[in-house]
């Protein structure tokens, strides 16, 4: 993949969207911005709430994985979304996860602080499956990968916010770690905005009319369907089993390779920062060369990262490298990697599968947590732990390419039905909203 390559894909991709498109791309991805910032506060501020609450690496890895389970009941809850639609459950779910993290600033016991994490994770993963099911619905084919990448970016840029409020205002002022929590408040403004001026998506409204959203969830559990949410669901688990070496490599290099918190809490933001272009460039390249090849070239892209990061490196300099290696194939293959849920399913079973791929992708992660805290508490050593669980992704990559079909370029109609049509199909424009900003072509 060159550089030429990427930059045809993102033109390529851009004069697909119309006004129309960008601003739903907007109002959807300042929501997004918020969720990755919430995700991420418990990575930026883990050694500060780990002394907080007396516990040790391994007992935060089994608490940890217990508020990633949030993630489970999700799939009922997305459900609803294909039985009643996208937009009244996702406002609700952006509102209620609000409220979660915002009591998670006042939690005064490890227990509280886990119940009130394990709902915010509940609701911030219903968020994001509904997100990325109408980017799915409401982009064109040519472009649908660019939106994933859209979507992936502003997750990443509020990931990002999160470590450079902790690196810059609260490690320097010693302020308690409980304020990033109530810095995530402001996205109720998103969530006004969403109101009064998200529509219902073009393909669920087609959907509804022709009667199929009455069909049963049990549908999604017989052929064609089947096979496709096992493959999916199989790969989401492997692919995050070091999802523990994502989270504590803040913690590592201040535990183990001594920088000072903001030393660690910049480096995590510019090896973020530097990898952030890859997000748009892998998601349009996907869209012309396959989702496929993509998405396994940055799995293993990462995994080398990772192995760097633990194993090789020890200055700061070699640190920053390294891990932006890892961001590099971590954010290469989410954009790609993630789409596939909203990709493989007709639009009355979309959220539903979509959702069971995020439950998939979170049980995995809460696997590495707990997989990883065994390790550790028997070996006391996080770098071997991480390698034996890098071993997940390099099997995820393997299944990828071997048995996954391919989604890149290709409606959503023809993906479902297995079926090539012999036209373009018509894909519903989003009704236009009004006062949103559209960046600048």
């Amino acid at each position: 993949m060159t550089g030429t390559d990427g930059g045809t894909g993102l033109l390529r991709s851009r004069h697909l969207l119309t006004s129309a498109h960008w601003r739903l791309l907007v109002l959807l991805g300042a929501a997004t911005f918020f969720e990755g910032y919430d995700f991420n506060i418990i990575t930026v501020a883990l050694k500060p709430l780990r002394q907080t609450f007396g516990i040790s690496q391994a007992s935060a890895s089994v608490w940890i994985a217990v508020v990633y389970l949030g993630a489970l009941p999700a799939v009922v809850a997305a459900r609803r979304a294909d039985r009643h639609g996208r937009r009244r459950i996702l406002l609700g779910s952006i509102v209620a996860y609000t409220v979660m993290t915002g009591g998670t600033a006042l939690a005064p016991d490890l227990g509280s602080f886990v119940a009130l994490q394990f709902c915010a994770r509940f609701f911030l993963v219903v968020q994001a499956t509904l997100v990325w099911t109408i980017v799915a619905e409401e982009l064109p084919a040519g472009a649908r990968g660019f939106g994933f990448g859209w979507m992936a970016m502003l997750s990443a840029l509020g990931t990002g916010w999160s470590a450079i409020l902790n690196g810059t205002v609260v490690s320097p002022l010693h302020l308690s770690w409980r304020w990033l929590y109530v810095a995530a408040l402001p996205v109720l403004v998103v969530v006004m905005r969403l109101r009064r001026t998200l529509e219902e998506t073009g393909r669920y409204r087609a959907a509804v009319s022709r009667g199929a959203v009455a069909r049963s969830w049990a549908e999604i559990f017989r052929a064609p369907h089947r096979r496709r949410l096992l493959l999916l669901c199989t790969v989401a688990v492997l692919a995050n089993l070091t999802a523990q070496a994502t989270v504590y490599v803040v913690d590592f290099m201040e535990s183990q390779r001594h920088l000072s918190a903001s030393a660690a809490s910049l480096t995590l933001v510019a090896s973020g920062a530097l990898a952030i272009p890859v997000l748009l460039v892998a998601g349009s390249v996907s869209d012309r060369l396959g989702r496929k090849p993509v998405v396994c070239s940055f799995m293993l892209v990462a995994v080398f990262g990772f192995f760097c990061f633990f194993r090789l490196a020890h200055g700061e300099l070699a640190l920053f490298a390294s891990l932006a290696l890892v961001y590099v194939g971590v954010f290469g293959s989410w954009p790609t990697g993630t789409g596939f849920g909203a990709e493989l399913f007709p639009t009355e079973l979309r959220a539903f599968g979509n959702s069971f791929a995020g439950g998939a992708r979170y049980t995995g992660q809460a696997a590495s947590f707990l997989v990883a805290g065994a390790l550790i508490g028997g070996a006391g050593n996080l770098p071997r732990a991480v390698l034996i669980l890098s071993i997940g992704p390099v099997v995820a990559a393997l299944l990828v390419a071997t048995l996954f079909p391919e989604t890149g370029g290709r409606e959503l109609e023809e993906i479902t039905s297995g079926v090539a049509v012999p036209g373009p199909v018509p894909v519903p424009v989003p009704v236009p909203v009004e006062g949103a900003v559209e960046p600048p072509r």
